[in-house]
């Protein structure tokens, strides 16, 4: 698929996420109001950071798929990463607010009002949640957006929490306290899926190198090349779903600098099968040379 292809979707799933948290949002406003549950109020927070992430990202978006220009020459993926770092860090804010919220209710005097109403309208959330993440999946799978994947773990989360919600709500007919108890453990759920996005925003705005399994990887495709006498220098980060390799190859002194050049080239086209996508930057070294090398590869 070509990249202005992967681009519109990346887009459109954009779009689509806005449109169906607005509808979700003002259900379970309506919904919050009418039954006065707790477990619906931590999915409404849950709703709200949603929709804020989802306009984080389709701003996010637009930035990110500008092609490099003079202030960026490296490109402008790492404005995902900003995106993801702040969503992080609001879903860890609202998971706080709604655990207070649920505790205070649980030791407190709160009757639950009208919990069919609730009910209803949570099925009705369930259900356009449910068409998103489908929607959502397809995009993942044909461009790989990490900030797409991002956006549905959030949907996937409020997946789990309608339909925690609406058992609370029938549950809660039956015993009171069973409605504060399931939003004090949808929002801890909410608490482990904000750590879970900020560890991948920091690993990626601070340059944090490959796992050691990828870079075994782009090392065992390397010396498949037999005129490769070593490899120095290996440096790698991602910028959202991007990936930058760069490493020093040793070569025969007496190669010509064309050879060189074609060598590198089949070397840059094997990475890029199994990292398509990304950025390879490749500096030749007569074998032998005498420098200060800080990162040695043995083959």
């Amino acid at each position: 698929m070509s990249s202005d292809s992967n681009s519109n979707l990346i887009k459109s799933a954009s779009y689509c996420s806005i449109v169906i948290a607005l509808a979700i949002l003002s259900a379970k406003i309506y919904g919050w109001f009418a039954t006065d549950s707790q477990s619906l109020l931590a999915s409404l927070i849950d709703s709200l950071l949603d929709i804020s992430s989802s306009f984080i990202n389709l701003i996010a978006i637009r930035i990110s798929l500008r092609p490099p220009d003079n202030n960026h020459r490296f490109g402008h993926e790492k404005f995902q990463d900003l995106a993801i770092f702040s969503q992080s860090i609001f879903f860890f804010a609202s998971g706080l607010f709604t655990i207070f919220s649920s505790t205070r209710t649980l030791f407190g005097k709160s009757d639950l009002s009208n919990a069919q109403a609730g009910i209803n309208i949570m099925c009705f959330c369930l259900v356009m949640t449910f068409i998103l993440i489908c929607y959502q999946t397809y995009v993942i799978k044909k461009t790989k957006s990490k900030i797409i994947e991002a956006d549905k773990l959030h949907y996937f989360t409020d997946f789990l929490t309608n339909i925690a919600v609406i058992v609370s709500l029938y549950l809660s007919s039956y015993y009171q306290a069973i409605d504060a108890v399931a939003g004090i453990g949808i929002s801890i759920y909410i608490l482990f899926a904000s750590y879970s996005l900020l560890r991948v925003a920091i690993r990626n705005l601070a340059d944090e190198e490959f796992p050691e399994i990828d870079k075994k990887k782009i090392l065992s495709i390397i010396s498949k090349h037999s005129e490769v006498k070593g490899v120095h220098e290996l440096k790698t980060r991602f910028a959202a779903d991007k990936p930058f390799i760069q490493f020093h190859l040793e070569l025969a002194g007496d190669m010509t600098l064309l050879a060189a050049h074609e060598i590198s080239d089949r070397i840059c086209d094997d990475l890029l099968k199994e990292f398509p996508g990304g950025e390879i930057t490749v500096h030749q070294d007569p074998e032998g040379l005498e420098q200060s090398v800080k990162y040695q590869e043995r083959f």
